[in-house]
């Protein structure tokens, strides 16, 4: 009788450079006739490409629902991961390659299912309890720890990773690839027993990876039947014991029987190299993709200078960097680091320097000591910053394709890094950049943040941060529900926001973002809803705030083509209903409601002015007058109407000295302190050039009780906090002359008994030292 056929196993590490080289050494060997990746058959449409010229890893295969773009799964490569240099072997010859992991039909809905369910046992706090509490005991039953630690432990090492590095991802060569995946698979299977004999894993996890070795071998089966030669499978080194179990084909089929499923989209997407670190949070990450790169180099290269040049080339690459900072770093000190590393490696039993031994030799001999130096590298060094490229010719998702096209006109080329770039506007090139930006802005992907614009009061420069996560290709597949053009879903996306508005505000500033977004149809579409709703509201907070943006963009003009007599005839509209309305608005307003009424009144105040229409800014002004003048206004609104009739020239010293003092003078400090503050705020020479001010404050102070006065101390100390030190100095100053008319001698100032005594208290309103 025949023996059984059975595939050979090969357990990799995940974005392992030493088991992508022993796995290419071990397909060399073996020559098998299919190839068969840990990974979701989904993306079996997706490895023709990988062999085209115009794929540069770091590159991941974006797996997501069709109804729920934000339902998805990225399976990221290096090409330092054995998949893809396994991807690579079968294209090259002609041999079949396909994935056999559970597919992510069945891995997105179970998620999609989970978040139901957690999110339904959150509007049930008591069954949470029951339920978090059978959860806690079924983990806390697992006795958590890695398999490898034990192999580790036995062969000498510190922990796992160190074991792993040192036997397969630094092996140094030597050995037959074949034979290490058969000690690899040996080892595995004992640890991965040993673990569930002491109750490593949780009911739920076991659960977990039963199916998922269920559907493993389920492939393995049929490749089997298919192909008369050889069958490698390349997965986790982890899943190797789970895969030799003796199981029939209807035991696996009941395992994976009735689980949900979901359409799934499938498409290649850039990923980088922060990505695949551990420090992103990426389960599979490495510690240092930037090292294992360099490994890689070693490894797959024609020419095989050994662990000198090795260590030689990592060192001159650290020397470069640290000159790039500025700081000195000879090629003396790097022949000594790349030495010392040698040195260090010989010493602890390695065949070659390790991260561990570079890392130590750099800070000695290029960084002498110095960890900060090192630190100010680290990323570029060990992290890495590539972002990857996909080939033109592989398809992809319409917004996605558009985005590059984008890119490439713009000649913007997404980093991992942040950076900045100033763009202006005048600029053909500039404008394009600032439009690509802002309409990216509005479908929800932040590559650019706008951190400066209008500088010099004109809108010709921006300044934009930038910086790229590969999590942004799943905002561009959530975004193609507005259009399949970057233009055609930002349109659509502000438009849809624009009816979902709720106040005035959020349309005026959708009315801008369109604008500087060169859409002219949204912004006409969201000009006429923010009409609308100016006509039916009568928050005049909310239309004051509205004002604002698009006075900026009337007043100053950008480089963008703009409909403006219709923001002319919007912001004229919305400033007659903030006239109409703003004195009864500005009563009986609670704390919250008056503080942002202020803020809306200092800008609407100084939008208008901007906006020289010469009715519009008369009848505020005359608003203005009419509040002071209202009992039943809020006591902020009032104070900073009357500085605004001041500041403007409106009305004469006189008429604001009586106006302010029928505000404090026999008021308690609930009313005359907020008054007070609002007319003072921003700066200090309102009371040095107004000394009736200065004095009616004075005497209203002294007019108090001194536990009335204990307790205004903090209101006036918070109104005055805006001042100066200068201005500071001169109102003691004023205060320290006294009421006068003329210029005093100096004799008369020299001895103030009162306001030495009072000069305690005063520094402490002021916020001055004592």
């Amino acid at each position: 009788m025949a023996a059984k056929r059975k595939a050979h196993l090969f357990g990799i590490r995940h974005h392992g450079p030493g088991s992508a080289a022993l796995l290419k050494g071990a397909l060399d060997a073996l020559d098998p006739a299919c190839v068969l990746i840990e990974g979701a058959p989904e993306g079996d449409a997706l490895i023709q490409y990988a062999a085209l010229p115009g794929m540069k890893p770091p590159l991941a295969m974006l797996f997501y629902a069709a109804d729920e773009p934000a339902n998805a799964v990225f399976a990221p490569f290096a090409e330092f991961s054995p998949e893809w240099v396994a991807m690579q072997w079968a294209l090259a010859r002609g041999r079949a390659v396909r994935f056999i992991d559970w597919p992510a039909s069945v891995s997105l809905a179970l998620a999609k299912a989970a978040k139901e369910e957690a999110r339904s046992t959150l509007e049930k706090p008591d069954e949470v309890q029951d339920e978090g509490s059978d959860a806690a005991a079924d983990e806390g039953s697992a006795l958590r720890f890695d398999p490898l630690d034990l192999l580790a432990e036995a062969a000498g090492y510190g922990d796992g990773e160190s074991f792993w590095n040192g036997l397969i991802e630094q092996h140094g060569g030597g050995q037959s690839p074949l034979e290490i995946f058969a000690a690899i698979e040996t080892a595995m299977t004992e640890a991965r027993q040993y673990q569930s004999d002491a109750g490593g894993m949780s009911d739920r996890q076991r659960l977990r990876e039963s199916r998922r070795e269920a559907f493993m071998r389920g492939h393995i089966r049929d490749a089997l039947k298919s192909h008369e030669g050889e069958v490698a499978v390349v997965v986790g080194a982890w899943h190797i014991g789970g895969l030799r179990e003796e199981t029939t084909a209807a035991e696996d089929r009941a395992i994976v029987k009735d689980l949900p499923k979901i359409k799934v989209e499938a498409t290649w997407a850039p990923w980088s190299d922060g990505r695949l670190s551990y420090a992103s949070g990426y389960g599979a990450g490495v510690i240092s993709p930037g090292w294992y790169r360099h490994l890689w180099g070693l490894y797959s290269g024609d020419r095989h200078d050994g662990p000198e040049a090795f260590a030689a080339v990592w060192q001159a690459r650290t020397a470069t960097l640290l000159r790039q900072e500025g700081f000195d770093a000879s090629t003396a000190s790097a022949i000594e680091a790349a030495r010392l590393a040698l040195g260090l490696a010989s010493m602890r039993g390695l065949s070659m320097p390790g991260l561990a031994e570079m890392r130590d030799a750099s800070l000695s001999s290029l960084c002498h000591g110095d960890g900060l130096q090192l630190a100010m590298i680290e990323r570029k060094l060990y992290m890495g910053n590539r972002i990857g490229e996909i080939d033109e010719a592989v398809p992809q998702m319409p917004l996605a394709r558009d985005f590059e096209a984008w890119c490439k006109r713009t000649r913007l080329k997404p980093e991992e890094a942040v950076s900045e770039i100033k763009l202006d506007l005048r600029s053909e090139a500039g404008l394009l950049k600032s439009t690509f930006l802002h309409r990216l802005n509005l479908i929800g992907i932040q590559w650019g943040r706008l951190i400066d614009a209008e500088a010099g009061r004109g809108t010709y420069r921006e300044i934009w941060r930038l910086t790229w996560s590969p999590d942004m290709s799943v905002a561009l597949a959530e975004a193609l529900v507005w259009g399949l053009t970057i233009e055609q879903a930002a349109a659509a996306a502000t438009i849809d926001r624009g009816r979902k508005a709720e106040g005035i505000a959020p349309l005026s500033d959708l009315v801008r973002g369109a604008l500087v977004a060169d859409l002219p149809d949204a912004a006409s579409a969201c000009i006429g809803l923010l009409q609308a709703a100016a006509v039916q509201s009568n928050d005049i907070t909310d239309l004051m705030n509205a004002v604002p943006p698009l006075v900026r963009i009337v007043r100053y003009g950008t480089a963008r083509k703009l409909p403006e007599p219709e923001l002319r005839a919007l912001v004229t509209a919305i400033s007659v209903e903030v006239n109409a309305g703003v004195r009864i608005g500005s009563r009986q307003l609670d704390e919250d409601a008056t503080s942002k009424r202020m803020s809306a009144m200092r800008a609407f105040d100084e939008a208008l002015g901007l906006f020289s229409d010469a009715a519009l800014l008369a009848e505020w002004r005359r608003q203005l007058a009419l509040l002071v003048d209202d009992d039943q206004a809020v006591e902020p609104a009032v104070g900073f109407s009357l500085r605004r009739l001041h500041d403007l020239g409106i009305w004469d010293r006189q008429q604001v000295s009586a106006a302010f003092s029928r505000q404090i003078v026999g008021e308690e400090p609930a009313r005359a302190g907020p008054f007070i503050e609002a007319f003072i705020a921003g700066s200090a020479e309102v009371l040095i050039q107004g000394q009736t001010l200065l004095l009616l404050i004075d005497e209203w102070l002294c007019g108090l009780d001194e536990a009335v006065l204990v307790e205004s101390l903090p209101l006036l100390r918070r109104a005055m906090s805006g001042f100066d030190a200068s201005g500071r100095k001169r109102i003691m100053e004023r205060i320290a002359g006294g009421r006068r008319e003329t210029l005093p001698a100096k004799a008369e100032t020299a001895d103030n008994s009162a306001f030495e005594r009072a000069l305690p208290l005063l520094k402490h309103i002021l916020g001055m030292s004592q």
